[in-house]
């Protein structure tokens, strides 16, 4: 794909394809990715470094579910009402330039895990026992590596886009 635009558009099929019992996890700080939610037919749940994105205040005022970082812990929000599911600081990362990847595919995986119902412990314990050692950070919607996976599993079927990256795109039905 030659630009950031292409790649949003078949990013966009992705969540216009959520049925209305399903969730996307969008991140809230890429607006090319969060301006995505108008056309899901499920929920949404924002992911974003900051819990001071505009997108995510905007979302949790209106009762929407939410995965964040504050004061140095992930943190679940639906709403209002919130909990903290892991202290970023128990994470060992390989080097400093790997971290701000790695804290985005972290929200990301939580928000998937926290759609499919599983529980704050076992993501807890997903996270931590994960090797960050050999993630590696793409960006596939602003221009660097391009890839997508298709993956399934007993609860429901995972189609991510950018899953490396900070504009994360991911359905779960």
């Amino acid at each position: 794909m030659a630009d950031a635009g292409e790649m949003v558009n078949v990013a966009r099929t992705q969540v216009d394809l959520v049925l209305p019992d399903g969730v996307a996890g969008l991140n809230a700080a890429d607006p090319l990715v969060s301006e995505m939610a108008a056309l899901c037919d499920g929920s949404v749940i924002f992911f974003s470094i900051s819990w001071e994105i505009p997108v995510l205040a905007a979302h949790r005022a209106k009762g929407g579910r939410c995965v964040f970082v504050d004061n140095g812990h992930v943190v679940l929000a639906t709403g209002m009402d919130q909990t903290s599911v892991l202290d970023l600081g128990s994470i060992t990362f390989s080097d400093s330039v790997q971290r701000p990847f790695a804290t985005e595919n972290i929200l990301a995986a939580v928000g998937a895990a926290w759609a499919l119902g599983i529980t704050g412990d076992l993501i807890r314990a997903g996270i931590q026992t994960f090797d960050f050692a050999h993630a590696a950070p793409s960006d596939p919607i602003h221009g660097d590596e391009k890839h997508a996976r298709h993956e399934t599993s007993g609860k429901g079927e995972r189609q991510t886009l950018g899953h490396d990256s900070a504009p994360g795109l991911a359905a779960f039905e």
